[in-house]
């Protein structure tokens, strides 16, 4: 007798907690679904709304292509260019193992980043087959930008972006057991304007039991409080010329509004000319409303699990030279006026002698302006608060694990380092993709990639990356480079002066 392997249908599909059906593809043996909404168009009558549910349908529903990036201009755009993505946007893209439903599998749901008004979960650095291949069930999701995501208005609910993001996660609770997800296993992770969005989850009551664990990459958590968000509507309501209220900004030509904001973004005098606070680079943020979010995220994170201890892991970290991804490309890290470094010391509040302890902890290395911003600022977005939250998570009896990125790119003349955004072909798996390629080269080391997408994997598995949790009394964190090793990780001299800031 011949035995036969099973016939594997033509095209997947997952049948939904109210029966209606996805039809994906295969790849190399994956189950893919693209393009799956969990909220309908945030257009029209909808503008400025918090996202509603798609309701349920009979049949099948295909789920082959990527949705629509939220509406935004390329990084580089000029006045008059066209506008990217479009308004159907709200949808997330599944990569499963071949198992079907009635398994366990763990779920990674990923946040992309992008300063709150540009990226997508379409990027192919953000292709999740490496992460299904090693039994995850990965989750990426959209959700909406700029002025409709996060613009403060007036009489209107506030931070519609991250309201997005718990759409999203409730929709992988009802769901996800189709494809052979656990909801029970989430972990969440999101990387810079990722991050920052879920260190506001963190914090917020209606995302409380929506997932596990959490994975914070160079999280910038800076929020805007409520006269910041104001200065900022004023701005993009002036630059486009209307009335700065819903009715106005709705009415407004969507390239308009883009290109205001996308040059709030480009231009720091024009910022500070409306009044915008100098310390941010991206001038829509997260706003600390009282109610959606009801505090900065440190605080609300303090709040939230000091009240009720929940059962959760966090792994937090940052990349060694994180600012150079925005000060070498183009050169301005040569350009760096002693002045514009005293100016953003000053701004952000690093005491007198601040930058004298740079200096001195950069020894006979890089001592000029743009090399000494570079390494305040690096610290004052994303390593610093990374620490913050290890070490608040410890006193609290959350389980944390601190990591640093430390490999140098070759990238820009070699002086691109261990940048922003550096480490993600690393964790995805990803190095040959173009934008992986963009950070490291032809040559990254696929021993650094295993290393950290298997810590990755092993976190969203067990809570458990593989090197012991971080402690007031035992700082370890785990150093990503060639090799990684695990240190016990006390504060450079020069963190001292960050006592009492952020």
């Amino acid at each position: 007798m011949t035995l036969h392997a099973p016939i594997r249908p033509a095209a997947p599909e997952a049948v939904l907690a109210h029966g209606g059906r996805l039809r994906g593809v295969w790849e190399s043996g994956l189950r893919v679904f693209r393009g799956v909404r969990y909220a309908l168009a945030p257009y029209g009558a909808r503008r400025f709304l918090p996202p509603v549910a798609v309701p349920a349908w009979s049949g099948v529903r295909d789920a082959v292509a990527f949705a629509p990036m939220a509406p935004q201009l390329a990084r580089a755009a000029l006045a008059g260019a066209p506008v990217q993505g479009g308004e159907d946007c709200l949808a997330l893209n599944i990569w499963a193992p071949e198992a079907g439903a009635g398994e366990h599998l763990p779920v990674m749901v990923w946040v992309h980043g992008g300063g709150f008004f540009r990226g997508s979960a379409s990027d192919p650095l953000y292709d999740g087959a490496a992460f299904a291949r090693q039994g995850i069930v990965f989750v990426s999701l959209q959700y909406r930008l700029g002025v409709d995501g996060f613009l403060h208005v007036q009489d209107v609910t506030a931070n519609r972006g991250l309201l997005d993001q718990v759409a999203a996660l409730k929709w992988v609770q009802d769901h996800i057991h189709a494809v052979g997800g656990d909801p029970a296993r989430v972990t969440v992770f999101g990387q810079s304007a990722g991050a920052g969005a879920l260190a506001c989850l963190l914090g917020m009551s209606v995302a409380q039991g929506l997932f596990q664990r959490a994975i914070l990459q160079s999280p910038s958590i800076a929020c805007q409080d409520l006269a910041d968000a104001a200065a900022v509507r004023m701005a993009i309501a002036a630059l486009v010329g209307v009335a700065p209220t819903r009715d106005a900004l709705a009415a407004a030509p969507l390239p308009a509004v883009l290109h205001a904001v996308h040059r709030l973004a480009a231009e720091p005098a024009l910022r500070l000319q409306h009044g915008i606070d100098g310390r941010n680079f991206f001038p829509l943020r997260p706003v600390v409303d009282g109610t959606v979010l009801p505090a900065p995220p440190l605080q609300a994170m303090q709040h939230a699990w000091a009240c009720a201890l929940p059962s959760l892991q966090v792994m937090v970290g940052s990349n060694a030279d994180e600012m150079r991804l925005y000060h070498v490309p183009g050169g301005a890290v040569d350009r760096v006026t002693g002045a514009q470094l005293q100016s953003f010391a000053d701004a952000v509040g690093l005491p007198a002698n601040g930058l004298q302890a740079y200096a001195a902890a950069a020894g006979q290395g890089a001592t000029t302006p743009g090399e000494l911003l570079c390494a305040v600022q690096s610290d004052y977005y994303y390593r610093v608060p990374a620490h913050r939250i290890a070490s608040m998570a410890g006193a609290l009896g959350v389980k944390a694990y601190l990591y640093q990125f430390g490999w140098r790119s070759p990238q820009w003349r070699g002086r691109l380092g261990a940048a922003h955004a550096v480490e993600l072909p690393f964790v995805f798996g990803n190095l040959h993709s173009a934008q992986g390629l963009e950070f490291t080269g032809a040559c990254a080391p696929q021993a650094l990639s295993d290393a950290m997408h298997g810590a990755w994997v092993r976190f969203a598995t067990s809570g458990d990356p593989g090197w012991p949790a971080h402690a007031q009394a035992a700082p370890w964190a785990m150093h990503f480079n060639v090799p990684s090793r695990c240190v016990p990780d006390p504060a450079a001299a020069h963190w001292c002066v960050w006592e009492g800031i952020l």
